[in-house]
């Protein structure tokens, strides 16, 4: 199981499944020497009703079934965006239960995906380190481009004694918004990165290091609730940290 999403109305979720590939137990070699992530398999994207328990249908992926790493709704569970190990970002409408619309969005595999606070573009991150913000009305149209360090995509490398390397391909949120958009969290090597999004200028303001982590954080998540924002990052040795940042009253 690659993903999980609920429809925000909870009577249905989807779940991405591929197959187990050979190179899941990967060493660093096959990495720095340009190997794959074990997702270059045939992979499905199903959609079960949470009440019965019980597959409702199997989404049609095109060009070819391929694992979805990530996938996100929208607020009203219309739309579901996903991200895929050929690189594709494809937008499901939920209503008629079929793929909208699809394109190229990373040399590599798209590795987390999200709305935008007004849902009028998707952001994805991808193994070619970029972060992308595509416009949903028209299929392919870039908005906005970053580039991020890599220690913020993946795949994230652990180093330990007498030069072992363990290595971790993304398997979950890389990125999570403030609850008005303007802010971005991200993963880096010793906690989390808060960077402001400067849609002018098109550059990414690095604004807060959470830090206090001893591995690389493989994972994030932001809630704005209650005037205040809590982070969670959480790293390859199993530790979650969670911060609460104050709001500040203007």
């Amino acid at each position: 199981i690659l993903s999980l999403a609920c429809s925000p109305s909870g009577a249905s979720f989807v779940c991405s499944a591929a197959a187990q590939s050979p190179m899941s137990h990967m060493d660093f070699s096959a990495v720095s020497s340009g190997g794959k992530s074990m997702n270059q398999v045939p992979g499905k994207l199903l959609l079960w009703d949470t009440k019965t328990m019980k597959q409702q249908l199997q989404f049609s992926l095109e060009p070819e079934p391929i694992a979805i790493n990530c996938t996100a709704f929208n607020h009203n569970g219309n739309l579901l965006v996903t991200g895929a190990a050929d690189g594709i970002v494809r937008l499901f409408d939920m209503q008629q239960h079929e793929c909208a619309m699809s394109w190229k969005a990373h040399g590599g595999e798209v590795y987390s995906v999200e709305f935008s606070y007004d849902e009028n573009t998707v952001y994805s991150i991808g193994g070619d380190g970029k972060f992308i913000q595509w416009n949903i009305h028209k299929s392919g149209l870039k908005v906005s481009e970053y580039d991020l360090p890599s220690e913020a995509t993946g795949p994230f490398v652990l180093s330990g004694y007498s030069g072992y390397k363990q290595v971790q391909f993304p398997r979950g949120r890389l990125f999570a918004f403030d609850s008005e958009g303007n802010y971005m969290l991200t993963c880096s090597s010793t906690g989390g990165v808060i960077f402001k999004l400067n849609g002018e200028e098109k550059v990414l303001e690095s604004c807060l290091s959470l830090g206090g982590h001893r591995a690389p954080v493989v994972t994030v998540d932001w809630s704005t609730a209650m005037d205040c924002g809590t982070c969670l990052t959480a790293s390859m040795d199993g530790k979650i940290k969670l911060t609460t940042l104050l709001a500040q009253k203007s």
